[in-house]
């Protein structure tokens, strides 16, 4: 009697390779030959894109196309666009570099240097992902 095809599941962890892209652009991949493990259901990643893999089998390779009007990283929030003194840096940043902030409760959030004009810099504390049309290439290497 043969087992049938194990495919993947919500909660699953797996091991994989990606890459995310815009506009042809490659913002972010694990490196070629590595792989990263990935919790089914941990939240890293858009409801969206989790459920593009459900089904998916080891082996496979997906491309899933995920459209910046889903709003699969929220909806840009211009309240979370804003300005700090110069002064507040020991460096004046380069628009676009990202920049780690620690809040009062020690946790640690990242912001994207969007400009730099007289004494203050623009800082954009929305996921960078917002508002973007992505192209997620996954390969399922294995289900653990």
């Amino acid at each position: 009697m043969s087992k049938g095809v194990r495919r993947v599941e919500g909660g699953d962890l797996l091991l994989i390779a990606y890459q995310i892209r815009h506009e042809s652009i490659v913002l972010e991949s694990s490196e070629p030959e590595d792989s990263v493990e990935y919790q089914m259901g941990a939240g890293h990643w858009p409801l969206q894109l989790e459920l593009a893999l459900i089904g998916a089998t080891v082996g496979e390779r997906l491309n899933i196309a995920l459209n910046a009007a889903d709003n699969a990283f929220g909806r840009v929030d211009s309240e979370r666009v804003i300005h700090i003194d110069v002064v507040d840096f020991v460096n004046v940043p380069e628009p676009g570099e990202l920049i780690e902030f620690n809040l009062e409760n020690n946790e640690a959030i990242e912001g994207q240097v969007l400009s730099v004009f007289g004494d203050k810099i623009e800082v954009d504390f929305n996921h960078p992902y917002v508002g973007r049309d992505l192209d997620f290439t996954i390969h399922i290497k294995s289900i653990l």
